[in-house]
């Protein structure tokens, strides 16, 4: 996906709270505001951890008013972390300007070969629809192919570890949150 857009990849000693708003606010102030924002993290109800963090949290509903409206201002936000899109977050990165904002109110865990082919195949189409300004719709869209791809394949798996990782994915689907505005 680099080929096609200019990504900017935090790794993990680097994914801290300052430096991350640091960088939001160098790219909007030289005239190349990020249009999406993908976070890969840590959940819990409508908060990303980061350990990297001095408090822990990466962004919650808690954060400071100007840090909500920095990561919203007229972007896509996908939250690929459990819990984040249960409680207010989203309610506030909404009103604080996001286009779309796309979470998940289940805890995410995929423990088999099957559940993480799956869930990288779900997560690439995610971030595309991101980084495609799919908005709402887009999302929906992908959501419901890959309710479909799951449930295909979960009735030709056996009882087991593999079955039990694609029917977790299966409500995990279900409790994706996808908010925010229409085909833009």
């Amino acid at each position: 996906m680099g080929e096609q857009f200019s990504i900017v990849p935090f790794g993990r000693a680097s994914a801290e709270r300052r430096r991350i708003i640091r960088q939001i606010a160098r790219a909007e102030s030289g005239g190349n505001p990020f249009r999406g924002i993908v976070v890969s993290s840590h959940g819990r109800t409508s908060c990303v951890v980061d350990d990297e963090s001095p408090d822990g949290i990466l962004l919650s509903h808690e954060s400071p008013a100007q840090e909500i409206e920095l990561w919203a201002r007229g972007r896509v936000l996908y939250f690929c972390c459990g819990e984040t899109a249960s409680g207010p977050l989203f309610d506030k990165l909404l009103e604080a300007g996001a286009r779309t904002v796309v979470g998940f109110t289940g805890r995410l865990n995929a423990a088999t070969v099957d559940g993480k082919f799956f869930w990288r195949q779900l997560d690439q189409e995610l971030v595309t629809c991101a980084l495609h300004d799919q908005l709402a719709p887009g999302f929906e869209r992908a959501r419901q192919q890959f309710l479909e791809r799951v449930a295909t394949r979960l009735v030709t798996l056996p009882d087991g570890a593999a079955r039990e990782d694609l029917s977790r994915m299966m409500d995990l689907l279900a409790s994706m949150v996808i908010r925010g505005g229409e085909k833009g």
